[in-house]
């Protein structure tokens, strides 16, 4: 699933390419399989009304990109697991999974694909009220918050640090990714109760969340499955991973082999050794 590295890295080419263009026109292929009535649900809302639209913001919020209209209306996009946002690659024209092809009214053309169909662009007729009740709902990212008002969040669950941190509601923005090198970096077990850490481990983590997001951004993100960026282009934060998939591989800290378990019914990878 695209994380946060991911989604900013989507969110700062997209500003850069779409802001002030102008929407011409948008299709939304139905899938052959569909029931009758169902549709696409990659797209929800009335196509009809972004036709003419002009471009003037693109934001992101956790893992959320969100595409503003000068009329106040937008698009709300979460690409899930396997969504990508893709400009003006031909191939996604006769693509299997393409799920939504926006026009631009200066020949371009924005494809939304996704093969397991989790993920969706959605039109909010009021974007900045989406954005604010999302915003309600959401915790903060690791660099918004402090470590004392990270430990009191912590001190009222009883779920393992693992879930908790992957809970957005809790954290904005990190996934089974980023949580798994971050916990990896700060030495912390996955499986620890999260209302048993201390403050100075609190801080190591928050620290350590912060730095493997940064490194995502740094490398464009982590192409080990599906994702791609705005140029249908990979990241490399694949090749750096710290433990993340890397099942029997040497700890980079001690050389122990790293072990895959299962935390929150997620695959978790741990040096049963350096994580206490």
């Amino acid at each position: 699933m695209p994380e946060l590295p991911e989604v900013e890295t989507i969110k700062r080419q997209l500003e850069k390419e779409v802001v002030g263009a102008r929407i011409k026109r948008v299709e939304v292929p139905t899938s052959p399989t569909a029931s009758k009535g169902q549709g696409n649900k990659c797209w929800i809302g009335d196509k009809q009304l972004v036709v003419g639209e002009k471009i003037v913001e693109v934001a992101r919020m956790g893992k959320y990109l969100f595409i503003k209209f000068g009329s106040g209306r937008g698009l709300m996009i979460h690409l899930k697991m396997t969504g990508r946002l893709v400009l003006n690659d031909l191939d996604y024209d006769t693509a299997p999974h393409t799920r939504a092809v926006i026009f631009l009214e200066d020949g371009r053309k924005i494809y939304y694909w996704d093969t397991r169909k989790f993920g969706y662009i959605k039109v909010e007729s009021n974007l900045q009220l989406s954005i604010y009740n999302l915003q309600n709902k959401m915790g903060p990212e690791p660099w918004e918050i402090s470590d004392v008002e990270l430990l009191r969040k912590l001190q009222k669950t009883s779920r393992s640090i693992k879930e908790t941190i992957l809970d957005q509601n809790i954290l904005a923005g990190v996934g089974n990714i980023y949580g798994n090198d971050g916990l990896w970096l700060a030495g912390i077990n996955p499986k620890r109760i999260a209302n048993s850490l201390r403050l100075a481990e609190v801080t190591k983590l928050r620290n350590s969340l912060c730095n493997v997001l940064e490194r995502g951004l740094a490398t464009g993100g982590a192409s080990d499955n599906t994702y791609r960026d705005f140029y249908g282009k990979s990241g490399s934060y694949q090749n750096e991973f710290l433990v993340y998939g890397r099942t029997n591989e040497p700890c980079r800290k001690c050389g122990r082999l790293l072990v895959r378990i299962v935390v929150g019914g997620r695959g978790t990878w741990v040096c049963e050794k350096c994580q206490k």
